[in-house]
């Protein structure tokens, strides 16, 4: 942590923040997760791991590259904006990150144009009337939240049925 430049008195805070961190594998585990932010032009990885500890626990392939991947299609400056909020890959994808763009694109409110913290860090509520601009104390978006769930739920379900209709001795 200290080669990547964290500094010396926020070591504590990162333990007790994540003691995950003092059972990590250096190599197979922080390194990835190093070179991927590296690669993605995090300009001060130690000052990134430090405002998020938990990142470096994170699988690239599953949680920090499709993220990526979708803020790059939806964000103008994708880079500032991931050195500016590290906070982005704390996010649940689809629940709120996906949930959210989308709703402001079927608003058709310039997506690429509202910075990241603002689309993520509020709650629900506060999302949907202050960066929405939503005037019904949230409910569309509620709404829109929740037929999104039961898509994917149901979709979840579809693609189970067809699984097992195509291995039907397949145990549960």
């Amino acid at each position: 942590l200290r080669y990547l430049g964290v500094k010396e008195e926020d070591l504590g805070r990162m333990f007790r923040a994540f003691p995950g961190l003092l059972t990590m594998d250096i190599e197979k585990e922080m390194t990835p997760v190093v070179n991927f932010l590296i690669e993605i032009g995090v300009s001060n990885v130690g000052a990134f791991v430090t405002a998020l500890p938990p990142v470096l626990g994170y699988s690239v392939e599953k949680e920090l590259r499709p993220k990526w991947e979708y803020l790059q299609r939806v964000c103008l400056q994708p880079t500032f904006e991931i050195n500016n909020f590290p906070g982005y890959f704390s996010y649940p994808f689809d629940r709120v990150i996906r949930t959210r763009y989308d709703y402001l694109a079927v608003k058709g409110i310039a997506r690429q144009l509202v910075p990241v913290d603002a689309v993520v860090r509020f709650g629900d509520i506060d999302f949907a009337t202050k960066i929405a601009r939503d005037d019904d104390g949230g409910k569309i978006f509620r709404a829109f939240s929740e037929k999104r769930k039961l898509t994917a739920t149901s979709g979840q379900q579809r693609r189970a049925r067809q699984n097992k209709a195509n291995h039907p001795n397949t145990p549960k």
